[in-house]
């Protein structure tokens, strides 16, 4: 199985397109959450030095090579409602 296989949802591919015509592409971060739990964040951002670079459905996403031992397996979706809009992982 390969280390990321990750999914976007319609809506997420065309909140993600509408960020790459700004110049900023997705960055998938992992952070710690507690004394023994991950989180995952997945938020607008420009590419840094280091980052490694996937493309899904011609999407970019960035990470880091953190939890390097961990495979990711999931999709971002996209979800607006009012004030509150964002990208999710499931």
């Amino acid at each position: 199985m390969a280390r990321f296989d990750i999914k976007l949802t319609e809506e997420a591919k065309a909140a993600a397109e509408a960020l790459a015509a700004e110049g900023k592409d997705l960055r998938f971060a992992v952070t710690r959450s507690g004394c023994c739990s991950i989180a995952v964040s997945i938020y607008p951002d420009a590419e840094r030095m280091g980052d490694h670079v996937m493309e899904v459905d011609g999407i970019h996403i960035l990470s880091r090579d953190e939890y390097p031992e961990l495979q990711w397996s999931g999709t971002i979706d996209y979800k607006a409602k009012g004030l509150h809009k964002g990208f999710s992982w499931k």
